[in-house]
């Protein structure tokens, strides 16, 4: 029995034209197919182009990637995932079956994982009776997309039999991933939100108020915001003439007054009496001497970032033994989520990962050092709101 059904018909369309719909099954094996039925393609068009406006039903299955769809499909390792996949396809297939298969990979996985992907897909296909081809002239393609979402990673395969697209669907835990990962690596990386919120903050920090109640201080590109339990009050300075600000609040000192450093400026606040005092420049000329500097440096790592990788921040030594860290997150740009890895300059030189790689609801917009432990700034895109979250790095 169907549980729901959406139908769309394109704007500006000839009414001859059937509506494009589709419905959504329940089976005790919770695996979701889905029938979609073109009347009106041309066989003009390339099968294989990702064209949104040819393939409109994408949009629906972008929906539910992002809702994480609890499908039930478990594995072990990326081979067993890739051969109980392959499996559901030939199981949508007449007997005999000659196809072409494409495998692209839109997650995090590595190049040398989709490759092993891809190789264990293709034997269990054959071993099922499916015959591959790669000249591209079969009547049947299957698209094969690797994705992922917070939780899950979310493998689809696209059936395409001339005018109409099956699409099979499931979900794997990467929870069992991450623990067979993590028993090999020397260092855990811990994430505790502190705060929340709709100001496109640059940096935050926790602070003890009146009577023991914590207040936060936030760093904004033209102010400091502190939000206290009785309410919020503003600390208003220039702003800095900067398309992409970056920015950083230091420790408090004598229990009232805390600096923060803006592109080429150190200031600092009083904020029992709510006021901003003059900043001092940090290079150019009138360049006040270090010595009246604070030290409000994020310090990133000695040599070149590895590939796929973005912000880094050095954290020195955690465990006996493990020395040259830092934190690394992942290359992805703003409109996707992110993720936080400790990694090791080897004494080869070379950088390798010394923890598990710690997922988060949206891109990183800053890391931050603190005497406290680093901070990172996030952007959840799920909400819109950014969040703060004070890092702990173990041993183990």
């Amino acid at each position: 029995m169907a549980t729901d059904t959406f139908c769309a018909s394109r704007c500006g369309r000839s009414t001859a034209l059937q509506s494009r719909c589709a419905m959504i099954f329940c089976s005790s094996g919770h695996l979701a197919a889905f029938t979609f039925k073109s009347p009106g393609a041309r066989r003009g068009i390339p099968m294989m182009a990702l064209d949104r406006s040819t393939f409109p039903w994408r949009s629906i299955l972008f929906v539910f990637f992002l809702l994480g769809i609890p499908i039930a499909a478990r594995s072990s390792n990326l081979e067993d995932s890739a051969k109980e996949l392959a499996q559901r396809i030939a199981a949508d297939l007449p007997a005999g079956q000659n196809i072409e298969a494409v495998v692209r990979n839109a997650s995090s996985l590595q190049a040398g994982d989709v490759a092993r992907i891809e190789q264990a897909l293709k034997v269990e296909l054959q071993e099922r009776g499916v015959g591959l081809s790669a000249t591209g002239d079969t009547a049947t393609v299957v698209l094969i997309t690797l994705s992922e979402n917070f939780k899950e990673r979310v493998w689809t395969a696209e059936i395409r039999q001339g005018d109409t697209s099956r699409v099979v669907m499931m979900a794997l835990d990467r929870l069992a991933e991450k623990r067979a990962f993590s028993s090999a690596m020397p260092v855990t990386i811990h994430a505790d939100k502190f705060w929340e919120g709709p100001e496109a903050i640059l940096d935050a920090e926790e602070i003890a108020g009146l009577r023991g109640q914590p207040r936060f201080v936030l760093l904004l590109r033209d102010r400091l915001l502190i939000q206290e339990p009785s309410g919020k009050l503003e600390i208003n300075f220039p702003s800095a003439a900067s398309r992409d600000p970056v920015g950083k609040l230091g420790p408090l000192e004598n229990g009232n007054r805390i600096s923060f450093s803006l592109p080429s400026r150190v200031c600092s606040a009083d904020l029992d009496a709510r006021r901003f005092s003059d900043c001092l420049s940090i290079d150019g000329p009138g360049a006040a001497p270090a010595s009246r500097i604070p030290l409000l440096t994020d310090i990133a790592p000695v040599g070149s970032i590895p590939q796929g990788k973005g912000i880094a921040l050095s954290i020195g030594t955690v465990c006996q033994g493990n020395t040259r860290l830092f934190l690394a997150t992942s290359g992805q740009d703003y409109t996707q989520t992110d993720s936080l890895q400790v990694v090791q300059i080897a004494e080869s030189g070379n950088a390798v990962p010394a923890s598990v790689e710690l997922e988060f609801p949206g891109p990183i917009m800053a890391l931050h050092s603190a005497v406290e432990g680093p901070r990172a700034i996030v952007r959840n895109l799920a909400t819109g709101n950014y969040e703060a979250y004070r890092l702990s790095i173990s041993c183990g």
